[in-house]
Formats: structure tokens, C-alpha cells, sequence
């Protein structure tokens, strides 16, 4: 039984997915990006796969009621069985389950409360969730994210850095942009080559709520996509529009495959690593290194000091240090 937990595979919400669909239709006309679309969708699949499991006495959604959704928020939290991260797969759950943490559990909250407001509006019906208290999302000096060590970083390119193939090239690039740009994942994956300015050092991507801003990167990022655009150029696929293109077919990558790539690559040389742990890891970067925080939130796409609270935490010790060591309290005595 293995320590970690497996890739998480959402169980059939059966009968519930009827709603679940008429609710995507509903968030597509109002609007909602497709990143947003996805990730509520995915919460209330989930949701409706545990009460299938846990409650197969309830019919549809108009039997759910304020109990169910405060369990269910409680199993998130505290691992309950079976695994949270298996509920589809129970076998595959590791040795010892953890649960989710307070980010996703707030998240699946929120996503929750939409969900259960637009069915209440749609059926005139009670909502479940008006008196439900959405879990609490963490404190901005609760678990500082991950972030790469300068050594590990510096592995994960130069081994990529040994081939010259076109995988080998592609997968440099990537490494390279994320980690100059902090780019999100989708915003990385769906880049398309008109967005990529290799020579000014910069590319265009989209954000959350569709909002497009520009990037800057350094120039080893430059020089690594100037590689790549040349032995893409001979892809069998090389008319499409995205700039990432896979290896064994004439497709583009997707979010998924770079992430498998960048977990593929990290397992060869013993490192966790996640996509978003290169964004958390730029930030650190940037403002361990000195960089102004409001130009940190322009970079980076948020609209909120929360976020660059957040991400800032983990290169906080390290710039007290040095402030520290200006300062000289002591003067000499």
C-alpha cells in the first residue's frame, strides 16, 4: 500500500448529474470562464458521488438537506472512510489518509453555495445551504506553500537540459517559462506561438474570469523558446496554433500532460514537484531577491494582497534576515 495519495478519480454522481449539467448550461450563458465552469462542475460531481456512496436512501437533489452537506464537509476535512482521495477507488487510498486541507475545503464551500442558490432560484424551492457555514478558508500565515530550493530547481532544468531532442527541448521551455513568469498552469498550457515574443521577453496569457495580461521572462527563458520554435517547426503538427505540442501524437498538450510531464520529470531525480509549486516558488524568488510587491501582483494576475500575503510568506524569514543585517543593532557594542 502505497504512502501517497492517488490521482483522484471522481465517483458517478448518477442521478444527480441531470442538475449538475442544466447548472454548467446556466454558468456558460452567464458568462463564467471555462476554468471556473470546471472547477464547480468537478465540486458538485464530487458532492454527488458521496452522497451516493454515503446516502443511497436520497433521490435527487431536493432530498439533500443541511446534515448531509455539514458531513460531507466534515469527511473532507477529517479523512474520514473511505479515503477522501479515493472514493472511487478505495483500494488505491495510501496507508494513512489525510484529508483536504482548509484552501480546497473552503473551496468546495463556495462552490457549494452557487450551486445550491442557482437550484433554489430554478425549483423555488428551500436552499440547504442558507444557514450552512462555508468551512474557513486559512489564515494568511497558515501553511506557507511549497517552494522549490534553488538546487532543486537548478536539477530539474539541467537534466532537461541534456537532451536535444524535441522533447527534451520542449520540456526546457516549459520548465524555463514557468519558473521566470510564475504563469498557472492553464494559463502556461494554453498558450498559443502568437502569444510567445521570444525576442522582447514576454508573453500574453489569460487569467482567471478570461482577463488577458502580459508576462515578462529572462532572456535563459528566451533563448530556451527560441530552440523549441525551431525543432517545433519540423513537428508533424506544427500548423497548429499551441505553442505545446505532444510527442507521440499530432495533438497539442493539454493542462493534464503537462503536469504529467513536469511530475515525470521530478520523479526521475527523487523531487516533488506540482505545477503550482513553480508559481509559488517564482514568488518567493522574486521577492526574496527584492522585487516590489505591487509589481509581484501585476506579474502574477492577482487583485487581491491576500494572495501576495500568501505566497509571500515563505521568502519573509529570508528578507528579515538581510533587513536584519543592515539594520546592525547592536552598532558595534
Amino acid at each position: 500500500m502505497t504512502d501517497r495519495h492517488p490521482k483522484v478519480r471522481r465517483p458517478d454522481p448518477g442521478g444527480y448529474q441531470t442538475w449538475i449539467t442544466s447548472w454548467k448550461l446556466s454558468m456558460q450563458a452567464g458568462g463564467r470562464s471555462p476554468r471556473t465552469v470546471e472547477l464547480n462542475l468537478d465540486v458538485a460531481r464530487f458532492f454527488g458521488g458521496w452522497l451516493r456512496h454515503r446516502h443511497p436512501e436520497l433521490g435527487d437533489w431536493d432530498e439533500v438537506g443541511r446534515d448531509h452537506i455539514r458531513g460531507f464537509f466534515a469527511w473532507l476535512r477529517e479523512a474520514g472512510q473511505p479515503c477522501p482521495h479515493a472514493l472511487r477507488d478505495p483500494e488505491s487510498a495510501p496507508a494513512s489518509c489525510k484529508g483536504y486541507g482548509k484552501g480546497y475545503a473552503n473551496n468546495v464551500g463556495r462552490s457549494l453555495q452557487q450551486f445550491f442558490a442557482w437550484y433554489a432560484d430554478e425549483e423555488d424551492a428551500p436552499n440547504p445551504m442558507a444557514k450552512v457555514s462555508v468551512p474557513a478558508a486559512p489564515r494568511p500565515d497558515e501553511n506557507p506553500p511549497d517552494v522549490l530550493t534553488s538546487e532543486q530547481l537548478q536539477a530539474l532544468v539541467r537534466d532537461a537540459e541534456r537532451g536535444r531532442d524535441f522533447e527534451s527541448r520542449r520540456d526546457v521551455a516549459i520548465l524555463r517559462l514557468f519558473a521566470a513568469s510564475g504563469t498557472r498552469l492553464a494559463e502556461l498550457a494554453l498558450l498559443q506561438v502568437e502569444d510567445i515574443d521570444p525576442h522582447g521577453r514576454q508573453a500574453v496569457v489569460t487569467g482567471k474570469g478570461n482577463l488577458q495580461r502580459t508576462v515578462p521572462f529572462d532572456q535563459a527563458a528566451a533563448l530556451a523558446l527560441d530552440r523549441y520554435l525551431r525543432v517545433r517547426s519540423k513537428h508533424p503538427a506544427a500548423h497548429l496554433p499551441h505553442l505545446w505540442l505532444g510527442v507521440r501524437r499530432r495533438t497539442a498538450m493539454t493542462p493534464t500532460g503537462v503536469y504529467q510531464m513536469l511530475v515525470r520529470r521530478g520523479r526521475r531525480l527523487g523531487i516533488r514537484i506540482y505545477p503550482h509549486m513553480l508559481r509559488h516558488t517564482f514568488a518567493h524568488r522574486y521577492l526574496d531577491a527584492g522585487g516590489a510587491e505591487g509589481d509581484l501582483m501585476v506579474i502574477a494576475g492577482w487583485r487581491s494582497s491576500q494572495m501576495l500575503r500568501h505566497y509571500g510568506r515563505s521568502a519573509a524569514a529570508s528578507r528579515a534576515r538581510r533587513a536584519y543585517d543592515r539594520v546592525n543593532v547592536m552598532d558595534g557594542i
